[in-house]
């Protein structure tokens, strides 16, 4: 082969280096990296898991604490609803009446209560001629106690201590101050007379009476009813018929 030739092939074997394409290279890998590699992704696998079940016992304890929330309330309504559909008693009605009358509320009243022919509404209340005011400064002071009751079918007696102020000295210094008004000539208006009340009724020196009574109770129309009459209303009124048997005896002289 002479000198060209030898040089024409070398260009060939140039030629076709240049135009063979690489093989891609790849990286050896050992048995201990991939060993390795597995722990690594089993490690992260374990902390996904435990944080998807952090995540729902979260939840568990919101949604617990909401159930738990909502079963308090429905035992709260439930008692509350059994206390309010208690079923009407004697004592109750009598408990009624008397928180009627120290809050003012007499339209209340008729709910609790049976008039019969030897009282009226407004005798109960002292006098029909009474403002609001003057009514309710009759049983602001009012407080009460059951101490027994005895229960037959329809009818029943409940024993109870009423504490009001005394109307004895009510009346009495009342009386006093009319007769003074009337003996210096002065007009006593109807007003004037209930101002002067008023101004007993107010009197902290006045004090109070206690006095116990049997509130007498009928059922009526499967409602329990209090028999007004007249030991009842001096009960509430303690003293008052004292004060009148004396105006009486000085009248009659």
């Amino acid at each position: 082969m002479d000198k060209e030739e030898k040089i024409d092939n070398a260009k060939k074997v140039e030629e076709v280096k240049k135009e063979k394409v690489e093989e891609p290279k790849f990286n050896k890998v050992s048995g201990k990296d991939l060993k390795k590699e597995e722990k690594m992704n089993k490690v992260e696998d374990k902390k996904e898991k435990k944080t998807k079940n952090e995540k729902k016992e979260k939840g568990s304890h919101k949604i617990g604490y909401w159930v738990g929330g909502v079963v308090l309330l429905l035992v709260v309504l439930a008692i509350v609803t059994a206390l309010i559909l208690l079923p009407e008693t004697p004592e109750k009605t009598v408990d009624g009446m008397l928180n009627s009358l120290k809050n003012g509320d007499f339209e209340s009243v008729n709910k609790y209560v049976n008039y019969d022919e030897i009282v009226n509404e407004s005798d109960m209340l002292g006098s029909s001629e009474m403002d609001e005011e003057t009514q309710s400064l009759l049983f602001d002071k009012l407080n009460w106690k059951i101490l027994n009751i005895s229960k037959e079918e329809d009818t029943a007696s409940v024993e109870v201590e009423i504490t009001n102020k005394d109307f004895n000295k009510i009346i009495s210094n009342y009386t006093q101050e009319a007769l003074k008004i009337a003996f210096s000539g002065a007009s006593f208006t109807e007003e004037e007379q209930n101002n002067k009340l008023k101004e007993q009724l107010k009197n902290e020196e006045i004090g109070t009476k206690t006095v116990t009574t049997t509130v007498q109770v009928i059922k009526q129309d499967g409602k329990w009813k209090v028999q007004v009459d007249d030991s009842l209303v001096n009960s509430l009124l303690p003293g008052l018929q004292e004060a009148i048997n004396s105006l009486n005896s000085i009248i009659n002289g």
